[in-house]
Formats: C-alpha cells, sequence, structure tokens
C-alpha cells in the first residue's frame, strides 16, 4: 500500500515537471538563449548562421535545398506561441592545468511553434566550444504540421497521469481510513466483551 501511495506521488511530481522546467535544469541559459535566436532568425528567414556552421557543405546543393525546404515550412504571420517539447542535455566540467576549470556539453532541445495556420517542430543540437563557451551548431531541422505534433499529445498524457495519480492517493487514503474503522471498531468491540 505504501508502493502504491509512493507510486501515485511520483506521478504527480512527474506530471508537474515540465519540459521548459526541465529545460532550464538541463540545458545552460546561454545555450538556450542562442537556440532561441536561431529559432528567430530561421523564422525570418535568415540562414547564414547555418550556412556559417556547417562550411564544408556551403557549396552542396543538396544541403542548399534542405535550408531552402526549411525556411518554406515556416508557416506564415507571427507565432502565437513558444513550448519546449524536447529536453536532452548534458554538462561537465574538466580541469585543465592551463585554463582551469572547463565546461563541456551536448545539447539537443525541440521547440514547438503555433502558427495561425499550423505549427512548425524545430530540433536542435549543440555543443559547447573547446574552451566551454557557447555554442556550435551540430544540426537543425524544421518540420512543418497541421496539427500539434508533440505538445497536444503531451498535455494530454500528463492529465491522465494525473487523474490516475489523484485516484490512487484518494483510494489509498480512502483504503486506510476503513481499516483504521475496522481495526478500530474490533478493538472497542473486544475490550466491551471484556468488561462484561
Amino acid at each position: 500500500m505504501i508502493r502504491t501511495a509512493l507510486l501515485a506521488l511520483a506521478a504527480l511530481a512527474l506530471t508537474a515537471c515540465s519540459m521548459q522546467a526541465m529545460s532550464e535544469a538541463r540545458v545552460p541559459a546561454d545555450v538556450r538563449a542562442e537556440v532561441n535566436a536561431q529559432i528567430d532568425r530561421l523564422i525570418a528567414g535568415e540562414t547564414d548562421f547555418i550556412i556559417d556552421a556547417f562550411p564544408d557543405d556551403a557549396v552542396n546543393p543538396a544541403f542548399r535545398e534542405q535550408i531552402a525546404r526549411m525556411v518554406a515550412n515556416v508557416p506564415e504571420g507571427p507565432a502565437l506561441s513558444r513550448r519546449v517539447v524536447g529536453v536532452m542535455g548534458a554538462t561537465e566540467q574538466a580541469y585543465s592545468d592551463t585554463q582551469g576549470a572547463v565546461r563541456s556539453g551536448t545539447y539537443n532541445l525541440a521547440y514547438e511553434l503555433e502558427f495561425a495556420d499550423g505549427f512548425l517542430l524545430v530540433q536542435t543540437a549543440h555543443t559547447l566550444t573547446e574552451d566551454g563557451d557557447c555554442c556550435l551548431l551540430r544540426a537543425i531541422n524544421a518540420t512543418r504540421s497541421d496539427t500539434s505534433p508533440l505538445y497536444a499529445d503531451q498535455k494530454r498524457r500528463a492529465s491522465i497521469f494525473k487523474f490516475l495519480a489523484v485516484f490512487i492517493v484518494v483510494s489509498t487514503l480512502a483504503t486506510l481510513i476503513i481499516l483504521i474503522i475496522r481495526i478500530g471498531g474490533r478493538k472497542a468491540r473486544e475490550t466491551q466483551m471484556g468488561e462484561r
């Protein structure tokens, strides 16, 4: 029974933890700021930062075509919302005799942007430089869809988990109350029988 209650509390804690909060915990602020700035540039049709990140592929027609496809995927008008829908991040500290403490890290972020006429899912991968500074673009992709590709499903799942967690907590408490009443009633009856 205690395990059930702990499971319910864990489910509540899990659903309470949003992707935004997870990104703030796992991805440094400067990396998040850079990713958002790059998304702003992509939405505005600026792609120089992508070409600068991959100079060896700059003259590759397939690479240029992929960039043009990403820009074409951006819906018209301003973004109505921007939500973090995927996070993978790890930061490590290493000590160098010449540089002191230097951080290293790999970060994958996915943002879902809602527009008046559709959604844009932007997925990025970044690493820190050798000096531990922000940051090197390793991959970027932007795909368009008519419906929410991830956020709506995440929200629905969170609602289901919350409902299940509350149900388990309430049913566990009800069971404990019933057991306490039964045990208390039995002891009271035994006490009364003993007094006679």
